[in-house]
């Protein structure tokens, strides 16, 4: 059986119409908030987004906000120069970054999708190598330079299950 060619970054992507959008003027507790009515979608399994894009006053995509990027946020300045592996924190101090962090404008937080953005035609393999670099689940992907999709790092490893389980030899196994 001949191989299938490899697929390209635009058949696992998920459009962009799939994805909540919050105005660039909105604070990091609408974000927050957003974030959490776009992940835990009842009914929804496999639809749940940790990202939301960023839109200008326009309607045009500049950016978006993770659920890394609001824990990025909460990180206080001093852990970020600290030369323990792990810094001890003071009671509290999660509820207070919390409450800091709420009122901030979301620009101050989000990955601008100049940063890092995908082609449709780039491979998965440069999809994988993007997301271990920049240490992000989710990129942007573009085509003429206009957002189309998002690939997450969901359906990259759905690929990769595709590609490396033998099914028909799986299949036998489970039923035997």
């Amino acid at each position: 059986m001949p191989e299938q060619p490899e697929k390209k970054v635009a058949d696992v992507m998920i459009p962009v119409r799939n994805y909540k959008t919050i105005s660039h003027n909105c604070n990091v507790e609408d974000a927050v908030t957003l974030l959490h009515k776009s992940f835990y979608q009842r009914g929804k399994t496999g639809l749940a987004h940790r990202s939301l894009i960023v839109c200008d006053d326009y309607g045009n995509p500049l950016g978006m906000v993770t659920f890394r990027s609001i824990l990025q946020a909460l990180e206080p300045f001093f852990a970020k120069t600290s030369k323990f592996s792990v810094p001890i924190f003071w009671e509290g101090l999660f509820s207070e970054r919390c409450r800091a962090e709420s009122s901030k404008n979301i620009k101050e937080i989000m990955y601008p999708f100049n940063f890092i953005a995908l082609d449709v035609n780039d491979t998965l393999i440069k999809a994988v190598h993007a997301m271990i670099k920049h240490k992000l689940g989710t990129l942007p992907v573009t085509r003429n330079n206009q957002l189309v999709g998002m690939i997450r790092a969901n359906e990259v490893f759905e690929e990769a299950y595709s590609v490396m389980v033998d099914h028909e030899f799986f299949e036998e196994a489970v039923t035997s």
